[in-house]
């Protein structure tokens, strides 16, 4: 008996080597899949709802974990501008979740609920007004996250759209993200929390977008801390044309006098390496915002291991407004005037950025 379980063993394993992608597709269907969370998302001229759905792989299960993508099993179908979508998944979620709570009145989204689980499925209906809105439903993949147990959790949303029929052409949508919050504090320096300045200049950025007709999501707008990932998937589940996370910048201690002086000012921080760098919108927003509030400017930083920037489908740039630390720069981010030139100057570098892209594609 032993000799013959080696030798399934081995079988089994030889598969895998010689079939990855394959193999990985056949687990697919014997993981049990989850519905974890629903996320809503209502913007000025859209309503999103995004229903997260999860499973688990072993990461000694295939020999490249990176071929195995997850694909939720669902349907939808759709009658009198009344949306369901049924998932072959089991509800994590709590008993007294009610969809109904998630969502504010809106003349696109009219009516989210949540059915009683029978045969072991989720069911979410969406009435929404055929008269002002169009119905879309997409996948989102969320970056893999390796457990301590080495088994690896794959999320993908399933995304429904509800878009204004009545504004053309649709606006920009922009997610802005106050870094840290909660107890994260950030920098702490020349008695300013980083927090609580990014929060203020992300909410002073925010309405500068609206007034100019921009859809904007904010990550957070109060003291609370979402998850870096959580912090992402708002802008790939809304296909964002921009996530801009707004920081405020500190140095080591220990650093000599020279260099503090040297790193004084502005920056802002992509990555290279993602789905759609975003090297020309960090130039523009770190030249702007040290024009604007005349300060010292040192070279962008390529950050890849960055989860926001290696997360995020969309353009995404870190945005340090300040150095914390000098006591010049903590003056000027302690007075709100600037704060909202500072505000100013995110939305301007932003704007012209969509200029510069919308004109390249008109060349082309």
């Amino acid at each position: 008996m032993p000799v013959f379980a080696s030798y399934v063993t081995l079988f089994i394993a030889i598969l895998f080597l010689v079939s990855p992608v394959s193999a990985a597709a056949d687990l697919a269907e014997t993981l049990p899949a989850s519905v974890v969370a629903v996320k809503t998302f209502q913007l000025e001229h859209k309503d999103v709802v995004a229903v997260a759905v999860e499973t688990q792989l072993p990461a000694a299960s295939v020999s490249d974990p990176l071929a195995y993508t997850f694909e939720p099993q669902y349907h939808i179908t759709e009658r009198n501008s009344i949306l369901t979508l049924t998932v072959a998944a089991q509800s994590t979620l709590p008993a007294d979740t009610n969809a109904a709570a998630l969502i504010k009145f809106s003349p696109r989204l009219t009516r989210l609920a949540t059915m009683p689980d029978n045969k072991n499925d989720f069911i979410l209906t969406a009435a929404y007004s055929s008269r002002n809105a169009t119905a879309a439903v997409t996948t989102v993949k969320r970056k893999r996250v390796i457990q301590p147990d080495d088994t690896i959790i794959f999320r993908t949303y399933l995304v429904l759209t509800f878009s204004d029929t009545l504004t053309t052409p649709p606006p920009k949508t922009i997610v802005l993200d106050p870094g840290h919050g909660g107890t994260a504090l950030g920098a702490t320096s020349n008695y300013l929390l980083e927090k609580e300045l990014n929060l203020d200049i992300t909410l002073l950025s925010r309405d500068i977008f609206r007034q100019h007709g921009y859809d904007v999501y904010m990550t957070r707008t109060d003291d609370s801390n979402p998850s870096l990932l959580d912090r992402a998937d708002a802008a790939n589940i809304l296909q964002a044309d921009a996530f801009l996370a707004i920081h405020n910048n500190s140095m080591p201690t220990d650093m000599p006098d020279a260099a503090r002086k040297l790193y004084r000012g502005t920056t802002a921080l992509y990555n290279s390496s993602a789905l759609k760098p975003a090297k020309e919108l960090a130039t523009l927003l770190a030249n702007e915002l040290a024009g604007t509030l005349h300060l010292h400017q040192y070279p962008l930083q390529d950050r890849p291991g960055l989860v926001v920037l290696n997360s995020s489908w969309v353009p995404a740039v870190i945005v340090e407004v300040a150095m914390m630390p000098h006591p010049q720069d903590a003056k000027l981010l302690s007075q709100r005037v600037y704060r909202q030139q500072a505000a100013q100057a995110i939305f301007q570098a932003t704007d012209k950025y969509f200029s510069l892209t919308a004109l390249a594609t008109r060349r082309n």
